[in-house]
């Protein structure tokens, strides 16, 4: 676009007290046929209202649409939000844990009505559980049923527990059976999981799915009913955190253990430090290590061995993870 010349003549009869750099673009926006978005920021004085009329006019009409359309998204979430608010659930975890604890939601199944009648799933709460629509229509049933009736749907999953865990759907009626029921209703979960063995605790505490339940028992057990996995996820402390999932199950025990098996975990790790120190996971799992929560003297020799290592703070820095412990066991020191 071709700049028109300038004609401060006329603009400085018009303003005779304006400054000669003002003057001349005032002048210069009068020579447009449109008035164009710079006007309405001169002073006061060196304008007219009819040069910025149009364009303030056409602000309000743009800011009145945009105010319009925030209104409308705003009713149409909110109008989301009603109909998803029964079936929505979170799941209990720690802060590290992954995007993939997120309730299963798949936008191409059909949606759960707003209420659930428990007793019309009665016969088929495992087959329901197995898929993506119908393990939110159970876990809404459970939200919405009595206690007695919470009882009946969740024995038509006994003898399935070991599937369940490792199922993206029906893990999460799993973890809202251990969130709804009292300790004695879920039970059977902790003793379908120790039937199999301390393999089955670690291919659950190291899976994708598994994890999630096991953190859910450490978190709304008793320690008494906990306490067989705690001792089968402590012997092999060391490999379990440097597993990718396995180090979040190490994490919740960090956070959920009583006095004395916090201890004996934080000595575990201790005795392990250098390989933790060497791995990302590891490190993570460092990093929880090193928060104290009470005890002091534990946490200060954990950070004691990892900064007497030749390099090793060096190395964890570089590492995934790494420079959180590295920060944690550099305020410790200072701090003892």
């Amino acid at each position: 676009m071709m700049v028109p010349a300038l004609l401060p003549s006329a603009t400085q009869q018009k303003c005779p007290h304006a400054p000669l750099p003002a003057a001349a673009l005032l002048r210069r926006l009068n020579m447009f046929s449109e008035t164009v978005a710079l006007a309405p920021f001169l002073p006061t004085g060196l304008r007219h209202p009819c040069e910025c009329a149009p364009f303030e006019q056409a602000q309000a009409g743009r800011v009145q649409a945009l105010d319009e359309c925030d209104a409308r998204q705003e009713d149409e979430q909110i109008h989301d939000k009603r109909e998803t608010r029964s079936r929505a659930w979170s799941g209990s975890t720690v802060a590290s844990t992954t995007a993939s604890d997120v309730i299963d939601a798949s936008p191409m199944q059909s949606r759960v009505d707003d209420a659930v009648d428990g007793n019309l799933l009665l016969g088929q709460v495992w087959e329901l559980s197995q898929d993506a629509a119908g393990c939110r229509q159970v876990q809404q049933a459970l939200e919405e049923a009595d206690q007695k009736l919470q009882m009946v749907l969740v024995s038509e999953l006994r003898g399935h527990v070991l599937q369940a865990i490792e199922c993206p759907h029906a893990n999460y009626v799993l973890q809202k059976c251990i969130v709804m029921m009292p300790h004695t209703g879920f039970q059977f979960i902790l003793d379908e999981l120790l039937a199999g063995g301390s393999d089955a605790v670690s291919a659950a505490v190291r899976h994708k799915y598994g994890c999630r339940i096991v953190k859910c028992l450490l978190e709304h057990g008793t320690q008494e009913q906990i306490s067989p996995i705690v001792k089968i996820v402590m012997e092999a402390a060391i490999d379990t955190a440097k597993h990718p999932y396995g180090t979040f199950v190490v994490q919740h025990m960090l956070l959920h253990l009583a006095g004395e098996a916090r201890r004996c975990l934080l000595q575990h790790l201790t005795a392990g430090a250098n390989m933790l120190a060497s791995d990302p996971q590891g490190c993570a799992t460092l990093g929880a290590a090193l928060v104290d929560s009470g005890l002091t003297e534990e946490v200060l020799s954990l950070a004691r061995r990892l900064a007497e290592g030749p390099n090793l703070l060096v190395e964890m820095a570089c590492l995934r993870h790494g420079h959180r412990a590295v920060k944690e066991v550099l305020e410790l020191l200072e701090g003892g």
